[in-house]
């Protein structure tokens, strides 16, 4: 996705990350089109999971995008952050905002919190041990 660190902030779980769409992301009035918003705001709320489970990886369950505004062809970013966080299912939300810095798109997901590929169930100490 192209994506760049812009910084954590520990105490309110906040991820940031910016992005730049490529050429190909354009719609025919010149802006992002609003679907591929959805990839870089889901990247961004997985880094937020990840922060939020000490390094636990996530597959999302469902992801809902509301699109605010058009999003110019510019760098913009994404703020995410863990909502709530149990040992199964973490909830996350996050703002994207244009290269201005008005808020341009919220999104929410649902997501199910997975260990690394190889990784048993019996947790990190059993890592690519298998099952």
């Amino acid at each position: 996705m192209g994506a760049q660190f812009v910084s954590h902030d520990e105490a309110s779980g906040t991820v940031e990350m910016a992005f730049t769409p490529p050429d190909g992301f354009a719609n025919m009035r010149g802006s992002v089109q609003g679907g591929l918003l959805a990839g870089p705001m889901d990247e961004a709320m997985g880094a937020a999971v990840y922060l939020a489970t000490g390094g636990k990886l996530q597959l999302t369950l469902d992801i809902n995008l509301s699109l605010l505004r058009p999003v110019a062809m510019e760098r913009f970013t994404v703020k995410a952050r863990a909502v709530r966080s149990g040992r199964k299912v973490t909830f996350v939300e996050a703002e994207l905002f244009d290269h201005e810095g008005k808020l341009s798109a919220r999104a929410t997901a649902t997501t199910l919190v997975t260990g690394w590929p190889g990784e048993s169930q019996g947790g990190a100490g059993d890592k690519g041990r298998g099952a």
